[in-house]
């Protein structure tokens, strides 16, 4: 808790930028709320279920399906590496996310559609709010 909110009081120290609504020190300090709130959250759950059975972790680390699900994180990520600049951010970042999504489980009709628009909500963000362009690939003619 303490270092989230170390974090985030030392971003607000940061500079702001002239001209920009958004300075260097938004991603620290919401980065460092984040951290601390996600601390808070586990601590008030933790003491909720203080007399709950806990999982073993020798059960929790043998577990072939934690295995998979971590090797999966791992290569969606080195997928995307590969595969942003050549396809663009939405056909990589669909597959992504549409993978990710199949094997943790979402409900197989809203897979497509919520990938498409978590999708479309981050390029948003980067390229718009924060003016971060973002790999076009394929879809270059449709660039906007």
């Amino acid at each position: 808790f303490l270092a989230g909110a170390a974090v985030a009081l030392f971003a607000l120290t940061f500079p702001s930028t002239p001209g920009a609504g958004i300075g260097p020190g938004v991603f620290p300090l919401l980065i460092g709320v984040g951290l601390s709130l996600g601390v808070a959250v586990l601590a008030w759950s933790g003491w909720r279920q203080r007399g709950a059975q806990q999982m073993d972790d020798a059960e929790a680390v043998g577990s072939p399906r934690l295995a998979f699900n971590g090797a999966l994180v791992i290569g969606a990520l080195v997928f995307y590496t590969l595969a942003a600049e050549t396809g663009g951010f939405f056909v990589a970042g669909f597959v992504f996310l549409a993978s990710l999504f199949l094997a943790f489980g979402v409900t197989r009709r809203w897979i497509a559609p919520l990938a498409a628009v978590v999708t479309l909500g981050i390029h948003v963000a980067f390229y718009t709010l924060l003016r971060v362009p973002l790999p076009w690939g394929w879809l270059e003619g449709m660039a906007w």
